[in-house]
């Protein structure tokens, strides 16, 4: 190899730059060999924002779906950037088996029969047409970075969606405790949290099966509850299309997996006109 070859491709290594990324999956193009993330500020280079990522390797989206939190080397070349080393990061709050009831992406949600904090009768039928998230926690916890930030990360989601809660976009809290927490403990707790009962509604009733299909577990540990706090966006067909572990990601990533369904109504209703 003469000098000149060795040449360009050292200027080549030395102009090419990588940077961490850590995000969660909004949307997998595997045909245009790209993804959209959501990510958190990447050092020295840009902040958090929405934005697609074409990977070196395409069969890295295997197995990728929305709402999965993944790493991955930006690579920032001259004239490209490409998306190494993609790998899955364990975005759960406690590492267990999910149920064998568990949903998959893309599959139906099963009907319920559950009650929320006004005492009405609700049913997934109701929300035909409509957008719906749905996150587990429970009024006694007393974990400031688990149910409290999961509520405080919907009622930041109430305000930022204010057109389209209740008419396109449904906010579920489901209790994990429901012996305690009747509808008059779920109306106290949701007023906490200035909740709107049009768009927002807190359910308690026979939860399992819902909790099961979303893979949502929960046990009863020296008079506490855990459980692994799964949060779900559910389309308007009834169908599981994103889930995300834990309660530390950043509330703009579930607020961009939500706005991305929405999109998708609007676009087909233009369509159809």
């Amino acid at each position: 190899m003469n000098s000149s070859v060795l040449t360009l491709l050292a200027l080549s290594a030395f102009a090419a730059k990588s940077y961490p990324v850590d995000g969660i999956v909004v949307a997998v193009d595997p045909t245009a060999r790209t993804m959209l993330v959501s990510h958190r500020p990447i050092g020295k280079y840009m902040g958090a924002m929405m934005m697609p990522f074409r990977v070196e390797n395409a069969a890295q989206l295997t197995g990728l779906y929305p709402g999965v939190r993944i790493q991955f080397d930006l690579v920032v070349g001259k004239d490209r950037s490409v998306a190494r080393n993609i790998r899955r990061s364990g975005g759960a709050d406690v590492e267990i088996p999910p149920p064998k009831e568990k949903l998959k992406i893309g599959d139906p949600i099963p009907d319920f029969r559950l009650t929320d904090q006004q005492g009405r009768e609700l049913r997934l039928d109701q929300f035909r047409g409509k957008v719906l998230a749905v996150n587990f926690l429970y009024t006694r916890c007393p974990l400031p970075d688990v149910c409290p930030r999961l509520a405080a990360n919907f009622a930041t989601l109430q305000r930022r969606f204010q057109q389209s809660l209740g008419k396109d976009l449904i906010l579920l809290s489901v209790t994990v405790d429901p012996d305690y927490d009747t509808p008059p403990v779920l109306a106290d707790y949701a007023k906490r949290w200035s909740a709107d009962p049009r768009g927002w509604r807190f359910l308690t009733g026979d939860v399992a099966p819902l909790a099961a299909a979303l893979g949502e577990v929960y046990w009863t540990d020296e008079g506490s509850i855990g459980h692994n706090s799964m949060t779900s966006v559910i389309s308007r067909e009834g169908r599981l299309v994103a889930v995300v572990e834990g309660s530390g990601y950043r509330v703009d990533q579930l607020a961009h997996l939500i706005a991305r369904e929405l999109e998708k109504g609007t676009r087909e209703l233009e369509e159809e006109k």
